[in-house]
């Protein structure tokens, strides 16, 4: 039987083997660790941190509250217990936890990011930049906090401070493919198709299976004009990830563009099945069936579209794929919410 003085052996051996990328050792050391020693409160929150690594979340929340029942001042613990709550979509609870991390350690920049990321996905975009913002200040070298500052921006339609934001990123960490992508998504969106594509060719570059990267690249190809280079790159995308809808929907869209109907109702249909969900797929079937001549159908997707979410309905008075059926009787009636 191994003496209890072994635990912080075992301890330490588990952050060596963790730090070595050994989950599965470290795991193993951390728990004969707790075994000999129930009460090692910085272990469980190693261990807890393994488990996260695993995914197994559940598990990370049952050792990071242990922690902190065993030291309530462990604010890692409530940090990483807020990691694993927001995997598991509970962002109120790892709010909570991030905020009583912050409180015990108010210049650790990791739980601004984390808190941030999840005021993002609540919604929440200002408290979220201003997290941001804060990790950018504790640490003016944060990669993340940039990259993640740049994605609400862009979603405020800050387009210009997104990129300086995404630009930032990728100077302190060059080999961040998302956040050439993310440039590029804003470069796209600005107008600027040549310098998307550009940074969509990097990702690529730095991550050869990138399917969004090859999917965006073919949509900023269809934008000049360049089909079949934009329908090489969606079905490098499908490739990549065949579960990938919007490539399907894309490279349906340009071989529509190519005449070549029976492929585009396939792919069409095909990014239905792998998610009917997406209000947009039911929408380019609406086109397609408009371009076809077939108006009641086209009218039958078109609600679908609607029923499903789909509200561009400026883009829909002018998109001439509908031409063909913007005078009849069900368009106008979709159009007047009827």
């Amino acid at each position: 039987e191994l003496s209890p003085a072994f635990d912080l052996f075992y301890s330490n051996r588990g952050v060596a083997y963790y730090d070595k990328g050994q989950t599965d050792l470290a795991i193993a050391d951390y728990s004969k660790a707790i075994g000999l020693n129930p009460n090692l409160a910085d272990t469980y929150t190693y261990r807890g941190l393994a488990y996260k690594d695993e995914g197994l979340l559940d598990l990370a929340i049952s050792d990071d509250s242990k922690a902190i029942e065993l030291n309530p001042n462990e604010s890692l613990a409530y940090n990483n217990r807020g990691v694993a709550h927001f995997g598991k979509g509970l962002l109120d609870q790892a709010i909570a936890d991030y905020d009583k991390s912050i409180k015990l350690s108010p210049g650790y920049p990791l739980t601004y990011t984390n808190r941030g990321l999840a005021y993002q996905n609540e919604g929440k975009l200002d408290q979220a930049i201003a997290d941001f913002n804060e990790a950018i200040r504790l640490n003016p070298k944060n990669a993340h906090a940039y990259f993640n500052r740049g994605t609400v921006r862009q979603a405020l339609g800050r387009t210009d401070q997104a990129v300086a934001d995404f630009s930032r990123a990728i100077e302190l960490d060059p080999a961040n493919a998302r956040a050439y992508l993310s440039r590029g998504n804003s470069y796209l969106s600005n107008g600027r198709t040549e310098e998307a594509i550009a940074d969509y060719s990097k990702a690529i570059e730095l991550n050869p299976i990138y399917d969004e990267a090859y999917s965006n690249r073919g949509a900023a190809l269809m934008a000049k004009g360049q089909i079949d280079e934009a329908i090489a790159d969606f079905t490098r995308a499908i490739d990549a990830n065949p579960k990938y809808d919007e490539a399907y929907s894309n490279r349906g869209a340009a071989l529509m563009a190519k005449g070549q109907f029976d492929r585009a109702f396939a792919d069409y249909s095909k990014a239905i099945d792998l998610n009917p969900k997406d209000a947009s797929a039911y929408y380019n079937m609406a086109c397609f069936y408009s371009v076809k001549k077939n108006v009641q159908e086209s009218c039958t997707w078109l609600r679908k579209a609607v029923g499903k979410g789909y509200d561009k309905w400026e883009h829909m008075k002018k998109d001439p794929d509908l031409g063909n059926v913007r005078e009849a009787e069900c368009y106008k009636k979709i159009m007047e919410g009827k």
